[in-house]
Formats: structure tokens, sequence, C-alpha cells
């Protein structure tokens, strides 16, 4: 039931809709669709904003689902406008949280929990690597609200808490943040001796008993950090013999 097509409408300006391979925001995505793209109606299924529509380029190339908040009625297309599979950059969310995006020709882009790219594959092209940007921009929206309504049965808090310590190794300052607005993506970031090491934090600090998680750092070492009962206190040991501890 519904219009014949869809136009693509009301995305935020400089961004894109995400077509996906299922009804969910969990889905990975096949497309990139701008404000005006067209798209053949397969069908939709839910309601309101949590409504996700099948779409099909009028050429038959692509096809995937996308939040119905994003489409309206339209008559059909004179040209193509949607960016298709071979072009869309795949995302990895890593044990870690840090977040590795994937290109068909081999193109590889690795960015931290808190959405900074680490370091990027020689063959990455400079219209890839905006494209990833993007995408890994959109994940991290995607993540840190609740507009596509996935549940989840968590307890969501927002989290921006920072403390000083001190590497025990050297006497040397290392500061620390836990930021985020989502169950199950808070972010932890720590600097010291010139070097960043990232982790993921599962639940926001106090709300559960300590926790573990584990870090890695821009110089190649890793380890772990483990953030007390009641929030303010994380202490961590890297591969390379550095550890220390961090107040909040």
């Amino acid at each position: 039931m519904g219009p014949d097509y869809w136009r693509v409408a009301n995305v935020p300006a400089n961004d894109t809709l995400n077509v996906r391979s299922g009804p969910s925001a969990r889905n990975r995505v096949v497309a990139h669709a701008p404000n005006g793209a067209v798209f053949r109606n397969l069908g939709c299924e839910g309601t309101g904003d949590a409504r996700w529509c099948h779409l099909e380029t009028p050429d038959g190339r692509v096809s995937g689902w996308a939040s119905g908040r994003y489409l309206v009625e339209s008559g059909a297309p004179s040209t193509g406008n949607i960016s298709g599979s071979n072009e869309v950059p795949e995302l990895h969310v890593r044990g870690t949280g840090e977040i590795e995006v994937r290109y068909a020709s081999g193109c590889t882009i690795l960015y931290n929990p808190a959405g900074r790219r680490i370091n990027a594959g020689g063959s990455c092209s400079q219209a890839q690597l905006a494209r990833a940007h993007q995408a890994v921009e959109g994940h991290m929206r995607e993540n840190a609200s609740s507009d596509f309504h996935e549940g989840g049965g968590g307890v969501s808090a927002d989290v921006n808490i920072a403390g000083t310590g001190t590497i025990t190794n050297n006497g040397s300052v290392v500061t620390a943040s836990i930021r985020g607005h989502q169950e199950g993506h808070y972010v932890l970031t720590m600097l010291g001796d010139g070097t960043t090491c990232t982790g993921a934090i599962k639940h926001a600090p106090g709300t559960v008993g300590s926790e573990t998680t584990s870090i890695h750092c821009t110089n190649g070492a890793n380890g772990s950090a483990i953030l007390g009962q009641n929030g303010g206190l994380l202490t961590f040991n890297l591969n390379n013999g550095i550890a220390g501890f961090v107040k909040f």
C-alpha cells in the first residue's frame, strides 16, 4: 500500500539517508541517498517514526530499507542519484569500541570509539575518506539517540566526567574522560606521555560493580583498565609496562 515512488526529504544539510539491508538501524548500509533521491516503493512496515520502507532504485540495481520519517510521496524519477553498494563503506565495531570502515576496493580506515580517525590505508582516496567520515558520524548519531526506537532494555544516562591521575612508572600526569549518551556506548579516553588510549565502557559509572575494559593506544600499546564500583577511580595496565590511575 502507498505511493508508487518515495522521495528522500528532510535529511539534515550535508548528510544522506542510510539505505540498509533490513528494516532496522542495526542492519548494514547498502546505499546513501541525498535529499531528492527517488525510489520505487516495495512496501512499508511499522508506524510513525518507527516505520521502515522497502525501497528499490528505478533501475533495480540498489534495493534496501530506509526510515519512513525521511520519505515523502513522489512521482516517477527522471535520473538516478544514489551511490550504490560498491561505493558504500561498511562499518564494523570492534569489541574495544573502535570502528573499522571497509570498502570493497580494499580501502580500510580505523576510528577510535569517539569517532576520530586513527589511521587509513594507503589505497584510500579522498572521496572514500570523506564518505567514511560521514558514515561514522551517522553511526555515532544513531547510537547516541533513541530516534530509531531500537529498544535494548538498558538504562541510558548522559555521562561527561573527567579526571587526572599519575603514571606510576615515572610520575607523569595522565588525564582521562568518560563521555556518552547511551548505555553500552560510553567512550573512555586517556592521555599521557604524548599518547592517547581509548576504550569502551558499557555502563554508566556508579550504576554497576567494577567494570573492566580493553584499551588501545596510538603508540601501539594495549592493555586493560578497571573502573571502580563507585565510578571514582580508574586503574590501568598496558603491555609495555606502563601502569597508573585516574581519579574522577
